[in-house]
């Protein structure tokens, strides 16, 4: 029997829409075998991973106006617009508790994707002691000119999304031959280039193929929406995106703004159910 596998998009608050559909899943105890997850992806596949339902609403919207958490305060004295000690310690470990235990129990296996700033080619990180793997997740989400590098294992990291916003592929490859994919923009969306190129270019000299995969990342998102398209028709994958344009931006901070996406979210999976059983049984 082929693996199920649930591939998660990035989109900084535009996550909310994502969290709004992994609590509907959670809400009719659908799992999968594997999750997938980038940038703000990855940080939801954890509160999916350990099971916990409205975690990850939660800990988007509870602290969006604690300077610890997302401020330019945070940015200017620790180099993460998002805290990193904050987001990564405080909130699992004493705020608003991480179920570790829970985590380890569930079975499902949990890849966070960063880039790699050296090579400009994304990496695969799966997380198997939370303790200590968070780390993957925080350079999977760590924005480029809004984060630090994350340094692990040896390896430069930002945010997956520079290299491959959308890894269905690869977890194919991966042996996830079926795959629920959640992504954050309607499907009308085309990604434009970045107008940021300039600055990135600047702040980025010492890694030009990190900076080409930012030069590029337009082309292959546009092409990867393309390929998700003929997946889709095939019955290969089954994507569940928003109904209607997504007006938010990356960093928003208005919570009735992000109630109204989670919500959508949800409604949409809700809207999907039937196709969603259907898959799963195939």
């Amino acid at each position: 029997m082929d693996k199920l596998g649930l591939v998660l998009e990035g989109g900084g608050m535009r996550g909310l829409y994502t969290a709004g559909v992994l609590d509907f899943l959670m809400d009719h105890d659908i799992y999968t075998d594997g999750v997938i997850g980038v940038s703000a992806g990855a940080c939801h596949a954890c509160s999916y991973a350990s099971k916990q339902r409205g975690r990850a609403y939660r800990t988007n919207t509870d602290y969006l106006h604690d300077k610890r958490y997302m401020s330019m305060q945070s940015l200017l004295k620790t180099g993460d617009l998002f805290g990193a000690e904050f987001m990564y310690n405080e909130i699992p470990n004493k705020l608003d508790p991480y179920d570790y235990d829970a985590f380890n129990r569930s079975g499902i296996k949990l890849y966070a994707v960063a880039s790699n700033l050296e090579t400009g080619k994304a990496e695969y990180l799966q997380c198997i002691n939370m303790l200590h793997d968070v780390i993957y997740v925080r350079a999977s989400a760590s924005l480029p000119l809004l984060s630090r590098i994350v340094e692990v294992d040896g390896k430069k990291l930002l945010d997956g999304g520079a290299c491959d916003s959308i890894p269905v592929k690869q977890f194919q490859k991966m042996g996830y031959q079926k795959n629920i994919v959640i992504l954050t923009q309607c499907k009308d969306y085309r990604k434009r280039k970045n107008n940021l190129l300039p600055l990135i270019r600047r702040s980025y000299r010492k890694y030009p193929k990190f900076v080409e995969a930012l030069a590029n990342r337009h082309i292959n998102y546009n092409r990867t929406l393309d390929e998700l398209g003929v997946m889709e028709k095939e019955g290969r994958i089954l994507v569940i995106r928003p109904s209607s344009p997504v007006t938010i931006g990356r960093l928003e901070k208005d919570e009735k703004k992000l109630k109204a996406l989670y919500e959508q979210g949800y409604e949409d999976a809700k809207n999907s159910m039937e196709a969603l059983m259907e898959f799963i049984k195939r």
